[in-house]
């Protein structure tokens, strides 16, 4: 911002001048602003916003002191940011005070504050402000311009312009206050320490020189900051409003439950296919995003060559919407150059088609699906939320996709061949394959497991174990629910199954965007459910565990739910289960672990597994990737039931790490990541040397070695 710190007498007409131009600013700034807000007005309702004083901290935090920008890997990033926006801050309440105090304490009160100690110190912290305010600049330049991480557009103009301007507004600043100093020769001018140089620099030149060079570059400096002002509401800029306003308007349901369609019954229209069917939150995600690529880094269909990238998805919806709304819109600009992504060709893969596409250049009718998003994009998610949990401004990725998703299954049909046998499926079995609904329960046979309906009072079982449909009809992930039968009954827990009354819990269903059958799925089990008055349900796997804690309320379906490796825990603690802990040459913590994302991402549960291995093995291996970093499977979104066909395996690029750690094997608390993994060591023919297990798997085994009696060595004579 400029500055009127001059101690000559600039006329009348210069001042009315320069508040002419402060007013064509603020009406430039309140345009743009006002166009955007009817933008999002335009959406349909949504809302209400609750527990205001909670998003008002939250957004404060992010706002002000970057908690989400500043974080493990992005401390440059971060820290550059940081200092441009407390710099911009600072300079800008800097400017204000010296005109509250020129144009208003002065005339009206006759008096200044403006002397002694609040003149150094305000000097001082100006003058700090101003020069962490070019670092950033500086530090942004090299990241943009020398560094160039891949995730980063080709097309970089519209970065190249705020970047410039801002750092013509910074360093002109500087050189106005050198040249006011060296005119007057004021006696402090020590104490505007990032000038002085520049001022003992100007000591030799004639004054009225220096007055002529003050007044020009004061009218430079005050039009390029006009030209600012008005290329905020068009350019990237305008996201120090937005990215604040997204996170304050965050959903304010469970990170892991997506929106339901009240009264699907009744509905004449599913999901989004055009503008119009946007809610005015999904407009403002769109105009929010920062285009920093942080999504990229961890999302692994971008990681494995995939069209789908979800900082493309929201730039090039989010210039659609603005060009159907007849605003201002620069381009979206070419996908990010992915040379040395492992899978990626430019030249012939469906990735490097999108990224020949450009939002700017479709015409006002054009329709979503199909002209900006495509249906690749749309069903290569996994639904990880990876994307979600690293954007810094909280733009919600998935929900979005899940809304296409619903549009093309429920309204237009339209969707994979593997996910119309899914389909199929569950409708007439109530499961993802091809099992009878009636056998179900069969892999329980002879492990003395009681089904709910056998159990003459439900009211006595401290249990009910979900075994969702994996651990159920998949041979080997049926081995995850003996295993965990084999721990209850030595823990002395008394539970049941529902066995043939167990359905599909919906996730597919969900997932995929078909959520007329997820509902019909998830009454029925909410029904059978409270008919038995489960008190606690305990979940094998994440996808169910979070589909009945965070999902089922939306129905009526409020249970306690507790996943495997929490109740295992909790077991242990409480010393019910006795499992002995690894010591001397049994403490080989020589397994790594995965998080699954449905365990970790969406339910923030990451140390009891954790805990259950430095148990029972000693310790175990950590990936570099994990915890709320950590890489997905490839499962999830109904993914499971799909062909990859596009670029590389996602299971392969997360094998590959974890046999890059030297471990000898690979532990989960998922059915979904066991078969994942099962399938790509075969594929990378690492079955010999490179074990997957589940948790539970690995406390049985403890419990079996546990329960051998020791052997007797033979000695000969």
């Amino acid at each position: 911002m400029p500055t009127r710190e001059i101690t000559w007498n600039v006329g009348a007409f210069a001042i009315a001048a320069m508040y002419a131009l402060v007013v064509v600013q603020a009406l430039i700034l309140g345009y743009g602003a006002t166009k955007r807000y009817a933008m999002w007005r335009s959406g349909r309702p949504h809302g209400p916003i609750d527990r205001v004083g909670e998003r008002l901290r939250a957004t404060l935090g992010v706002m002000f002191l970057h908690r989400r920008l500043i974080r493990k890997g992005y401390v440059y990033a971060g820290v550059m940011h940081l200092f441009i926006f407390w710099g911009f801050i600072m300079l800008f309440v800097g400017t204000l005070i010296v005109l509250l105090e020129a144009d208003i304490v002065r005339p009206f009160f006759g008096t200044s504050f403006y002397y002694g100690t609040f003149y150094v110190v305000y000097k001082i912290v100006i003058n700090f402000f101003g020069l962490i305010f070019i670092i950033g600049l500086l530090m942004a330049l090299f990241r943009r311009y020398v560094q160039v991480p891949i995730k980063f557009r080709k097309s970089l103009s519209d970065d190249a312009i705020v970047l410039g301007l801002l750092l013509l507004l910074g360093v002109t600043g500087f050189l106005l206050q050198a040249l006011r100093l060296a005119a007057t020769d004021d006696p402090n001018a020590a104490i505007h320490w990032v000038s002085y140089p520049l001022v003992l620099a100007l000591s030799g030149v004639d004054r009225g020189v220096l007055r002529a060079a003050h007044g020009g570059m004061w009218w430079f400096h005050m039009l390029s900051n006009t030209a600012l002002i008005a290329y905020i509401p068009v350019s990237k800029l305008f996201h120090m409003f937005t990215g604040p306003a997204n996170v304050f308007t965050r959903s304010g349901e469970p990170k892991g439950a997506l929106a339901p369609i009240l009264n699907i019954e009744q509905q004449e229209h599913f999901g989004v296919s055009k503008v119009q069917d946007f809610n005015w939150k999904q407009l403002l995600n769109y105009d929010a995003c920062m285009r920093c690529g942080r999504c990229l880094d961890f999302c692994p269909t971008f990681a494995t060559g995939k069209p789908l990238k979800p900082r493309q998805l929201v730039v090039e919806i989010g210039a659609h919407v603005a060009k159907q709304e007849g605003m201002l819109a620069g381009p979206a600009g070419p996908n990010p150059a992915e040379a040395g992504v492992r899978g990626y060709d430019p030249q012939t893969s469906a990735a490097g088609a999108e990224d020949r596409r450009t939002a700017v250049m479709l015409p006002i009718a054009a329709q979503l699906i199909g002209d900006v998003v495509s249906e690749d994009e749309i069903w290569d998610c996994t639904t990880c939320r990876a994307c979600m949990e690293q954007c810094p401004v909280l733009i919600e990725h998935v929900p979005l996709i899940v809304e296409l998703r619903r549009n093309l299954v429920l309204e237009e049909s339209r969707f994979p061949q593997d996910v119309q046998l899914l389909f199929n499926n569950l409708e007439r079995n109530s499961n993802p394959y091809s099992f009878p609904a009636s056998t179900r329960g069969d892999w329980a046979h002879g492990l003395g497991v009681r089904e709910l309906a056998e159990v003459e009072d439900p009211s006595t079982l401290e249990i009910v174990y979900w075994v969702g449909c994996m651990s159920s009809f998949d041979g080997r992930t049926q081995k995850i629910s003996t295993a965990m039968v084999k721990i209850l009954q030595a823990a002395g827990v008394e539970f049941a199954i529902l066995g043939r009354e167990e359905g599909c819990s919906g996730d597919p269903a969900r997932r995929t965007g078909n959520e007329y059958l997820y509902q019909i799925l998830a009454q029925q089990n909410i029904e059978r459910l409270q008919a038995y008055q489960a008190k606690r349900i305990v979940a094998s796997c994440p996808h169910c565990f979070n589909t009945l804690l965070n999902e089922y309320p939306q129905f009526g379906g409020t249970f306690e739910v507790i996943h495997h490796t929490t109740y295992i825990e909790k077991l242990v603690t409480s010393g019910r289960l006795k499992v002995p802990a690894a010591s001397g040459p049994d403490a080989n913590p020589n397994l790594a672990y995965h998080d699954p994302c449905y365990l970790g991402r969406y339910n923030d549960i990451y140390d009891a597994p954790r805990n259950l291995l430095k148990m029972a093995e000693g310790g175990f291996v950590e990936m570099p990737r994990h915890r709320e970093r950590g890489f997905c499977c490839g499962a999830g979104g109904g993914r499971a039931f799909m062909e990859e066909k596009r670029g590389t395996r996602i299971s392969h690029n997360r094998l590959n790490e974890a046999l890059d750690t030297g471990a000898e094997g690979v532990v989960a608390g998922c059915p979904f990541c066991v078969t994942m993994f099962e399938d790509g060591i075969r594929a990378l023919g690492a079955e010999e040397r490179f074990q997957v297990k589940d948790i539970a798997e690995v406390i049985a085994q403890k419990l079996d070695a546990a329960s051998q009696p020791p052997t007797t060595p033979i000695t000969t004579t």
